[in-house]
Order: structure tokens, then sequence, then C-alpha cells
């Protein structure tokens, strides 16, 4: 079966469930592609192993008449998706102007599913690929899903509800994302699936034994939702303890991130972007992996951030935000720390209880691993998504 996967921006290395789910499709016998709303991206740092997926990604023109062309021999379900959009983000202009400016590109993409058989299309986060995936699927008749993560359905709820009505299902990674969804109007709950992301599980290797300096990993963009600054400050509050700091991820704020690790008197090493397989390697160096997310600008917010799976599948402590969907995966005590989003005192405090009880800690890391292979293997989850197409295909 051809199974057309929907995303924004490809290839991205944090969304790396994208090419680990078109991996499954395509070992499961699938002829599984990947559609991307905007330009490739040239740069990203992709491992080598998922170049099979890299090379099966595809897009379209902004302006594609030949699909606008086919639509329009389909006027009565364009006039229904256009209708429906202007209506929906009526408030909402930018939003509005970005809706309709994808509308002839998934036109393209409904002739191509039409004319070659797609058996299904699944757009993997609830805003902009959703949308084009509605849009395909009213006008080629091919059956649809999507995912809903995070951000894309907390910025905007506009549309999120007519789009679900129409799709076969809708996957969630999160109790807490179904249960906010679920709480919208017109929202058809019963829609509503929880099928959680992954990681590959590795095989376990020994943790660090306590040592000086007690070394801690972020890993992630540096972007203000991302809580760098707060991480900064925490370390701060913990001069007593002999702390090194391994920043991996670009971003804006470097400098500046730079800047306040140096006034501070930190020890902080910034590394930029690197492969996976690189940060891996560093997540089995580090004592502690920290992610102290907070809600963005406009709402936006992490999930389940992929970086907590990688590091608790290697067996690894960690402390996190009480943000979103993280308490399902770090339950505070049990198999990891938790603190309030944004409150440097707090992920100081834990950060210090994880360090001096280290036995503690390390019984809760192998508490998170278990949790991880119960929960969060890639191969489950990505083989119960996949059932789940097939289902609706069939």
């Amino acid at each position: 079966m051809r199974i057309v996967i929907i995303v924004s921006d490809f290839p991205k290395v944090t969304e790396t469930f994208v090419l680990a789910n078109a991996l499954h499709y395509l070992d499961a016998g699938h002829d599984a592609r990947i559609f991307h709303l905007k330009p490739f991206r040239t740069g990203e740092v992709i491992h080598g192993h998922a170049q099979r997926a890299i090379e099966r990604g595809f897009t379209f023109g902004w302006l594609s008449f030949g699909g606008l062309m086919w639509a329009l021999g389909r006027p009565r379900r364009l006039g229904r998706v256009v209708a429906q959009i202007v209506r929906g983000f009526a408030k909402e202009p930018k939003r509005l102007a970005a809706s309709l400016a994808i509308v002839p590109k998934s036109c393209a993409l409904a002739r191509a599913c039409a004319r070659d058989g797609t058996g299904h299309i699944h757009a993997e986060f609830a805003g902009y690929p959703a949308t084009s995936a509605w849009i395909a699927a009213t006008l080629s008749g091919v059956p649809f899903s999507f995912s809903a993560h995070a951000h894309d359905i907390f910025l905007t709820q506009s549309l999120l509800a007519e789009k679900a009505q129409d799709a076969r299902f809708v996957r969630v990674i999160s109790r807490f994302n179904r249960d906010f969804l679920a709480a919208l109007p017109s929202f058809p709950a019963d829609r509503l699936e929880v099928l959680r992301c992954g990681v590959s599980l590795p095989e376990p290797t020994p943790t660090p034994s306590p040592a000086t300096p007690w070394r801690l990993l972020f890993v992630g963009a540096l972007l203000p939702r991302k809580g760098v600054e707060d991480l900064l400050e925490a370390l701060s509050r913990l001069a007593d303890l002999p702390i090194h700091l391994d920043v991996v991820g670009g971003g804006r704020l470097r400098e500046g991130l730079e800047a306040m690790a140096q006034q501070m008197g930190l020890d902080v090493t910034f590394h930029g972007a690197q492969p996976s397989d690189a940060v891996r390697a560093r997540m089995r160096d580090a004592h502690l992996v920290v992610v102290p997310s907070k809600q963005g600008d406009g709402g936006r917010s992490e999930g389940i951030p992929v970086v907590l799976m990688e590091a608790m599948s290697e067996a690894r402590p960690v402390v996190a935000s009480r943000l979103s969907g993280i308490p399902e995966l770090v339950e505070d005590g049990v198999t990891g720390r938790l603190s309030g989003p944004g409150d440097p005192a707090a992920l100081a405090g834990a950060i210090r209880a994880a360090l001096t009880d280290w036995q503690g800690t390390l019984e809760m890391a192998q508490r998170g691993r278990a949790r991880v292979a119960e929960h969060y293997d890639i191969q489950k989850n990505a083989a119960a998504l996949l059932a789940r197409i097939e289902e609706e295909a069939a």
C-alpha cells in the first residue's frame, strides 16, 4: 500500500519519529512517501540509516496550476474546503493566508494520490500538515488521519474539529493531548486514540559513577521555551556542587547564553547541533540529562520531548519540567524528577536532590528505562500506528 506522510519541514532533526515511522512502513513492505509543505531542508544533521526515508520525500510548487485545474473539476468539494478554511480562520488573518497558500500544492497532492492508488494519507501534525491532508483527502476520496503532538494544537484550535470530523482517526501522543482536544466544542472525542511516539531501545550501558565534576547535559534548540536560561540560573544556585554542563543544539539565543554562563562563572560548553549518534554518546557519558522546558510565546509548548525518551532509554537520570504530557513519562520520584516550568529555584532543588541521593537516582533511571521499553518503544508504536492505517485502508 502507498502511504503518504505529510509534514511541514523535511527533514528535521527534532522530528526523528517521522523518519522512524517511514522506515517502519518501508520495512513492512509498504510504499511510504513523505510530502513536505516547505522546501527541502539542506544542512540538517541526519544519521545515515535514515537515508532511505529521506529519499522518499517530495513536494510540489506553491503555484501548482495542474493540481488546481484538476481540483476545479470537483467544484463542490473544492468550494467546501476553501469555505471552511475561510470561516475557520476568519479572525486569524495570518493563519488564513498561510492555509490558503497551501491549497494549490494540496490539490496537486490530491491529484497524485488519486492517480497513483494511494491507500492512506497521514499528517504528522494537526496544523498545516493536517489541513493539507484534509484537502487532499476531500478531493481525492483517499482516507486520512492526523497526529496531534504539542503546539500544533495549543497555538490555535481553529479548524481542528472540522478536520477531525472528516478524519478516520486522530492520533494523540499523550493523555494530556487527548483530554485537551476532547474538551473542545464540537470536537469528535470518539476519533481520539492515544498512540505514543517513541525511540529505539539501545543495549544498556553502565551509568557513570559519581565523579568530579558532575556532568549534566542539555539537548535542544536554543530558544526561549527550552528554558536554558532557567537552567543556567539554577546552576548558579548550586555553586557548592562541582558541575559541568554540556549544551548540544543551536539557535538564536546561543551568543547571549554563552555570555550569561561566562558572567555567572559557570562551567559550560556549547557544542552546537550534533548528529543523533553523537547525542546518544553524550547521553551515555552524562550523569544527568536536564530538560527545563516552559511554555513559549503564543502557547508554544512541548508534547513529550524526544530527548527525554532517548535519555531514559539509555537508563540515564533525568530532571524535567512538569509541563504538558511530560509527567506521563517522567513521574516525579519514580522515573525521574520534575520541577515547575520557569522556576530556577525549583529546578536547582531537583538537580541537587538527584545528585545528592545518587543511589535513589540510579534506581529511578532504571525504572525510567523500563517505562520507555513498555510505552515508548518506536518499533511497537510505529507498528500500532501502521496497524490503524492498514485497518482504515482495508
